[in-house]
């Protein structure tokens, strides 16, 4: 939750990278934040059918592969003010990446035979440590804006995001592979 939260708070930076990397004016940079919003929806509920059909994990590890791409993607020198077209494009599957996460955060718990007594504890305990880029993502981005004024600044956001985003990744293939090992350990015992 830590690595995905950390590109849900960079979503903040989507317009501000169109203005001031890209030169798009004010209107048009305000509505590329709208797009990211109108990917919501439309991630959560796919990642959730998507999930019940192949896995959270996978589900999970996915979504974290489209959000390093398309942070790689904002964090390199690749984009410019004429492929404003390509940024949208871009801002829609990070967008994606971001909200399918957003969607899977406790559809694990059963993937991860988190038994039902004690989910609550476990989302209070995954919650406070989860959520803790709310503390430190907006003075980070601050500090990597304002000490790197323009697109370097911007880039480094998207760097952060893609970095987080790795060890996501990383994190979700070991889980699906544990949690696979403990299913396949609990299906051999029933059949004892």
């Amino acid at each position: 939750i830590i690595c995905a939260y950390v590109g849900y708070k960079a979503t903040d930076d989507f317009s501000l990278y169109a203005n001031e990397v890209l030169q798009v004016n004010e209107v048009e940079s305000a509505r590329v934040g709208t797009y990211s919003l109108w990917m919501r929806p439309l991630a959560a509920i796919g990642a959730g059918l998507l999930a019940d059909r192949f896995g959270a994990g996978k589900m999970t590890a996915l979504s974290f592969a489209l959000l390093i791409a398309g942070s790689a993607v904002l964090a390199s020198s690749i984009l410019t003010g004429s492929m404003f077209f390509s940024y949208i494009f871009t801002i829609v599957c990070v967008s994606l990446g971001i909200f399918a996460l957003r969607g899977l955060y406790y559809a694990i718990m059963e993937e991860g035979q988190v038994p039902l007594a004690y989910t609550g504890s476990a989302v209070g305990l995954v919650s406070i440590v989860g959520y803790t880029p709310d503390i430190f993502m907006g003075p980070l981005m601050g500090h990597l804006l304002d000490s790197a004024p323009g697109a370097t600044g911007h880039r480094n956001v998207f760097l952060v995001v893609a970095t987080f985003s790795v060890v996501g990744l990383m994190a979700s293939l070991l889980f699906v592979r544990i949690s696979h090992s403990k299913s396949d350990e609990m299906c051999e015992e029933i059949s004892i």
